[in-house]
């Protein structure tokens, strides 16, 4: 057993695999959305009778989002520099994703001559990246993958980016108010993340000049529930800010997990399997992300937020080529060129635009730091100088 605390080190966890496991699950996961026969559900989701591949690796995203965005805020306790890293990892790569889709996807597979096409508004908004990161748009092309089995969406998984964005915010609102520095400001800053997300999802949708607001509190009720999810992704972000509010009291170890894993096999066929199996799927994902049993196969750069952008694009691109192919075959054949994508977009974009924000935020920090010392320093020969 060893404390959540240790792992969150910058180089004592296995994160950036757990993340990579994600993408390809979600990826996987949208290969029975895409080209698997009708009515065709993962294993995984035959099992539990709630959630597959593809809302299980959304929900491990969140869940680690929300304890390493809570942790950079808290060693950056700077609101300009916390705004500029968070726009520096989700932006850069939505950039040079929506150039990929008007420029590349869209002049490949459209049925449009290439004049209509270029000449269409709906072509050009998808380069309005503030309203794919913020406002819920989605990326859709004219006479692009419309006789598809999931006909003219480009890049389906953009949905989570807005949600994202409201969790950013409730770490920097909380933070701001001083609640991440200590496990009970931790706790109420998950359940002002926790409050805000049940007045968005069950009480706004319900007012009006004729109606009275509804709360449902429930795993399956939620309103606008994405299809296939079974719960909304925010309360896992919620959770992973609770998470590193207490890293110092909480253990990860094996026997945990089997201990989880068991209670939520005997109580499987009750009605709180759910919960149950949330709260090992939890764990799991914190003994695989911190376990030095896995700390070989840690991958050498970060491609999954790549493969979660490019994944269901290339999928599309082969379901429109070859919609005659097994769900299996498809990703087989879909994934080097996914996996290239990723690269392309982690060595040219996320990852230089990442580096160079750290050295200009550092730089400042230090000419900040030694501004702060000579002014100290002029202040004390000062005093001396008046004593004498």
């Amino acid at each position: 057993m060893h404390p959540l605390s240790h792992a969150l080190s910058r180089n004592g966890n296995n994160f950036d695999l757990v993340r990579l496991v994600a993408a390809v699950s979600v990826v996987y996961g949208h290969s029975y959305l895409l080209q698997a026969p009708d009515g065709t559900s993962d294993w995984v989701q035959n099992a539990l009778g709630f959630d597959g591949f593809g809302a299980l690796g959304v929900y491990a995203f969140f869940l680690l989002s929300g304890m390493l965005v809570t942790a950079s805020f808290d060693r950056q306790r700077s609101v300009p520099r916390f705004a500029v890293l968070r726009i520096a990892r989700l932006w850069p790569a939505v950039a040079l994703g929506s150039l990929v889709t008007v420029f590349v996807v869209g002049p490949l597979f459209t049925t449009l001559p290439l004049r209509a096409y270029f000449s269409s508004g709906m072509t050009w908004s998808n380069l309005d990246n503030f309203s794919t990161i913020v406002m819920k748009t989605g990326w859709a092309l004219p006479g692009v993958f419309e006789h598809n089995r999931f006909p003219v969406d480009v890049c389906a998984p953009l949905w989570t980016l807005p949600l994202e964005v409201r969790c950013y915010l409730i770490v920097l609102v909380t933070g701001m108010l001083g609640l991440l520095s200590s496990p009970r400001g931790a706790a109420l800053a998950a359940a002002l993340g926790i409050a805000a997300f049940v007045l968005r999802v069950h009480v706004a949708p319900h007012l009006g000049p004729h109606s009275l607001p509804l709360v449902q509190i429930g795993l399956r009720d939620f309103s606008e529930t994405p299809g296939g999810y079974s719960f909304w992704p925010e309360p896992f972000f919620m959770l992973g800010m609770l998470l590193y509010g207490w890293r110092e009291r909480i253990s990860i170890g094996g026997l945990a997990v089997l201990g989880f894993t068991m209670v939520f096999l005997v109580f499987r066929d009750t009605a709180g399997a759910q919960p149950l199996f949330y709260l090992a799927f939890v764990y799991v994902v914190l003994w695989a992300g911190t376990t030095p049993l896995l700390r070989r196969f840690v991958p050498r750069h970060d491609y999954s937020y790549g493969i979660y952008l490019y994944g269901f694009m290339v999928q599309q691109c082969v379901a429109n080529i070859a919609p005659q192919l097994s769900h299996v075959t498809a990703v087989l054949v879909a994934a080097p060129l996914i996996l290239l994508c990723a690269a392309v977009s982690w060595h040219c974009v996320e990852r230089p635009v990442l580096m160079w924000c750290r050295a200009r935020l550092a730089r400042r920090r230090t000419v900040a730091a030694e501004a702060t010392g000579e002014a100290a320093a002029g202040a004390g020969r000062g005093a001396r100088q008046t004593v004498r």
